[in-house]
C-alpha cells in the first residue's frame, strides 16, 4: 500500500517513509495499516479500539492516542508533511 510517501509491504509487515525503513511495534503497525486500508477517510477511535481488541477495551482508555502518538514521532521527522490528522471528536485519518 502507498499513501503520498509512505509505504507500507503487508507482506513481510514492513514500513518505509521516503525509502527509509521505519520500525514500528506490532500495535502501532496495526493501526497504521488499518489506517492505510482507508486513506483520507476518518476513522472513529471505538473503531480502531475495537479492531485491535475485539473485546474488553475501555471506553475511554487514552491507548489509541499512544499508538497514534508514537507513529508521529516515528512518521513525521522536522520538515516531513504530516500524515495522521486527528480531527477532533471524530477520529484518525491518513493523508499522503
Amino acid at each position: 500500500m502507498k499513501v503520498g510517501d509512505l509505504e507500507i509491504n503487508t507482506a513481510d509487515l514492513s514500513v518505509r517513509r521516503k525509502g527509509k525503513l521505519v520500525s514500528l511495534t506490532a500495535m502501532e503497525y496495526r493501526v497504521l495499516e488499518y489506517l492505510a486500508h482507508r486513506p483520507g477517510a476518518v476513522i472513529p477511535k471505538t473503531e480502531l479500539l475495537e479492531h485491535l481488541y475485539d473485546f474488553n477495551w475501555e471506553r475511554f482508555s487514552n491507548v489509541i492516542e499512544v499508538y497514534v502518538s508514537g507513529l508521529r514521532r516515528k512518521l513525521e521527522d522536522s520538515g516531513d508533511s504530516k500524515l495522521i490528522h486527528t480531527l477532533r471528536g471524530q477520529g484518525y485519518m491518513l493523508r499522503g
